[in-house]
């Protein structure tokens, strides 16, 4: 697993926009090339703002970032189309919250959400170790507390 520089502007842009990506994110609209560009290069520059891809053989398996909104770490993964099913969410997110809990301390906890109709997601986070917290309306919300 390996940063997201800005040189992986396209790659990042061309994943959040594939069908069943948009169809569970909160926002389901398509995104607009710019509009992606000008929020990149934005939380690029955040410090607490940690973006990584699951790379191999030069082939993006999936990105996963977590990031400081309103004193609360949250994580937002995606799998790449043809890797789904083969339990690489889980993977991705496991590696993540360890590179966190490296450089922060043990209380931090991260928060999650994921719509209640999202199965695999769902079940992506439970297996990860995160824990339901509690469900409003279409959602469900985790966090993972070491």
């Amino acid at each position: 697993m390996s940063r997201v520089l800005f040189k992986d502007l396209k790659l990042t842009y061309d994943l959040a926009n594939e069908i069943t990506v948009r169809k569970w994110s909160l926002n389901s609209s398509r995104i607009k090339y710019e509009s992606h560009k000008k929020w990149f290069k934005k939380k690029l520059k955040k410090k607490e703002f940690y973006f990584w891809k699951l790379m191999k053989n030069s082939i993006c398996y999936g990105l996963i970032r977590i990031e400081l909104i309103r004193k609360k770490y949250q994580l937002s993964y995606l799998i790449a189309k043809k890797f789904r099913g083969k339990n690489l969410g889980s993977k991705i997110i496991i590696l993540a919250v360890q590179k966190i809990y490296k450089e922060k301390s043990n209380s931090t906890r991260i928060f999650a959400k994921s719509f209640i109709k999202n199965i695999f997601s769902n079940g992506t986070l439970l297996k990860s170790g995160f824990k339901l917290m509690r469900k409003i309306r279409y959602l469900n919300y985790y966090v993972y507390k070491k």
